[in-house]
């Protein structure tokens, strides 16, 4: 009788131990992955801030560059001008010492003519004058020559007077041009360099919006990165929140099926002392046949014991150290590449539940499958998918697919990266395990 009541007591208990495991290892991890949500938000919320200082320090540069370049191009006109009137001046200077040259050349050709002119009119002049007064043959005659005289005296002096004037005129424009054109060609030589410095100045603006832009770009690219990897974090911890309580409404069907199964006990019990004390005063008492009940498997814990290749193909890139074929930069590769033709389908390693199926950074179109596999967690990722045939939240069994072999994402040809991480899968893949043994390679 006491055997018969023990017996139906650990029937109906048979599946609380496995839940109880399971809802323990369940808890711990919701609660390591709600501590990592959380650093992840404050580690984004420190990006943020980063990001916000570095586009107001590039938008300060841009803002200094639009002014360095106002100033440049007005350089440029200024230099033009000043060009410009070097090269006017130039030309002036040029037709005045042709000037010169030709007045050089007239007073060489008139030397000996001027030369004699000048001796008549500064030595003998006087005797000039005589003679013109001895050689008159008559007073109208005199009077005639004294005026030719005096008129081609006057003439001389004039022509010496006005050809030293022009020499004078033409030597003093020479040094006035001379003088102007060295002060012109000096204000473009200082504004070259004002010129050659501001470019310098540019440049090193250039140089350093260049840099700040790949500063935005990869704290952008991180703070992307770090809200999709808070989705999934949060997906897992709903995934994980849903399992407990799964596993929470089965212990309470459980104690209840135990309670009754104690109260059915106690009946069946009561039943049989009274059954055999009514047997007993008529003959001898039969010990009554002992009653098994039939075993119960929670229907949350998966009963595979493997996984599935989740394409046929051969390993272009196996998990480990390598060099990035992207960059050339050393790395862990958190996974392996499966190459086959594009369009060829994929399909989930084991059942489990889809954490996340959407475009991703690096990951191009990728799934996440969660899977609870003999009370243990595991996390699977299909990525550089062409297509995705799933949607979060989604039930998958094994070997149903999940998308389309493809190129999308940070590749360099159609293939499927293929993650394995025992437990969730976390920033950084801390959790991510060689896949290749566990399905067949």
């Amino acid at each position: 009788m006491k055997r018969s009541l023990a017996l139906g007591l650990c029937v109906s208990l048979l599946a609380m131990p496995v839940m109880a495991t399971e809802k323990d290892t369940l808890k711990a991890r919701q609660d390591r992955l709600s501590n990592e949500l959380e650093e992840s938000k404050k580690a984004q919320a420190e990006t943020d801030a980063e990001l916000e200082i570095t586009e107001a320090e590039r938008d300060a540069v841009k803002t200094e560059i639009h002014v360095v370049d106002d100033r440049l191009n007005e350089l440029s006109e200024q230099i033009a001008i000043q060009q410009h009137e070097v090269d006017t001046a130039r030309a002036e200077l040029e037709s005045t010492r042709q000037q010169l040259s030709v007045q050089e050349e007239y007073l060489e050709s008139q030397k000996e003519l001027v030369n004699e002119r000048l001796r008549v009119l500064q030595v003998h002049e006087d005797t000039s004058y005589l003679q013109v007064i001895f050689e008159s043959r008559s007073f109208g005659d005199f009077v005639t020559r004294a005026m030719t005289a005096r008129t081609i005296a006057e003439q001389d002096r004039e022509l010496i007077h006005n050809y030293m004037s022009e020499m004078e005129r033409l030597e003093s424009l020479e040094s006035t041009q001379r003088t102007q054109l060295s002060f012109i060609k000096q204000k473009e030589r200082e504004l070259v360099i004002t010129k050659q410095d501001l470019d310098r100045t540019a440049e090193k603006k250039r140089d350093l919006l260049v840099e700040l832009n790949e500063q935005v770009e990869q704290l952008e690219l991180e703070k992307m990165t770090r809200s999709e990897e808070q989705a999934v974090m949060a997906e897992q911890n709903r995934i994980i929140s849903e399992q407990l309580e799964a596993i929470a409404t089965a212990e309470r069907e459980a104690a209840e099926a135990a309670e009754r199964a104690k109260r059915e006990a106690e009946a069946r019990a009561a039943e049989e002392r009274a059954q055999a004390e009514a047997e007993a005063r008529e003959s001898d008492v039969e010990e009554a046949p002992e009653v098994t009940a039939p075993t119960e498997t929670p229907t949350n814990v998966s009963t595979s014991t493997g996984f599935v290749r989740p394409v046929s193909g051969y390993v272009s890139s196996p998990f480990g150290p390598r060099d990035n074929p992207l960059t050339g930069v050393p790395e862990i590769h958190k996974g392996i590449d499966l190459v086959n033709a594009s369009g060829t389908p994929i399909v989930s390693s084991a059942p489990g539940v889809v954490i996340k199926a959407a475009p991703a950074t690096g990951y191009g179109n990728v799934v996440f499958v969660s899977h609870v596999i003999n009370g243990e967690i595991w996390t699977t990722v299909y990525a550089h998918l062409n297509a995705i045939t799933v949607g979060a939240g989604q039930q998958v069994a094994a070997g149903q697919t999940v998308g389309t072999l493809g190129n999308t994402g940070w590749s360099t040809g159609p293939h499927l990266h293929f993650e394995l991480h025992r437990g969730k899968w976390a920033p950084g893949q801390p959790n991510a395990i060689d896949p290749a043994p566990y399905i067949g390679y």
